[in-house]
């Protein structure tokens, strides 16, 4: 079965509604992607009022978190400014205010979301690991859609790794959107 994939500026967001955002979409909405791109950011960010608006449920997992905060430090610094080395970086004086930042934005969308675990204990995850052999899917976006699924979440992203797995999706990606 394909997705149900929907424009987010045409979707009626309802109280019935429960969403899970990709950490792509926390990027844009709190994170240095939205300053590259103004027009995402305010399209995520007017979604993510108008579902709070109506009292829908914005769920997160930690994988997701993990995600944002993760992708944030590499977004943030220039090419230039990148150490080799990661953790000598972490460990510096020079990551401490790129942390503080981060754990600012993180406490943002703690405060919007209501935690889920994703109790994957029947996941075919052998399987999903030959997926990711192949080269072809992300393991996160794997586990990410088989949240979605066993815990009947939409999913807004804007990642089009994710097709054909039978989700319902909210997305401002014209990749992603049918013609």
């Amino acid at each position: 079965m394909t997705n149900q994939v929907y424009r987010i500026n045409d979707y009626q967001f309802s109280a019935t509604n429960s969403v899970l955002f990709d950490a792509n979409v926390w990027l844009y909405i709190y994170g240095p992607t939205g300053n590259r791109d103004q027009r995402l950011q305010s399209t995520y960010t007017l979604a993510l009022r108008r579902i709070r608006s109506v009292r829908g449920r914005i769920f997160l997992d930690v994988l997701v978190l993990s995600e944002f905060i993760n992708a944030f430090i590499y977004n943030e610094l220039p090419q230039v400014r990148k150490p080799a080395n990661f953790k000598t970086f972490r460990d510096s004086d020079r990551f401490k205010p790129v942390a503080a930042k981060i754990a600012r934005k993180a406490d943002k969308i703690l405060d919007k979301c209501e935690l889920t675990e994703s109790g994957l204990t029947s996941v075919n995850l052998r399987g999903m690991v030959r997926e990711y052999a192949a080269g072809e899917y992300d393991f996160n976006d794997q586990m990410l859609a088989e949240l979605c699924k066993a815990k009947e979440l939409i999913l807004v992203t804007h990642d089009t790794d994710f097709s054909g797995d039978n989700l319902t999706i909210l997305t401002a990606n014209r990749r992603l959107l049918p013609a």
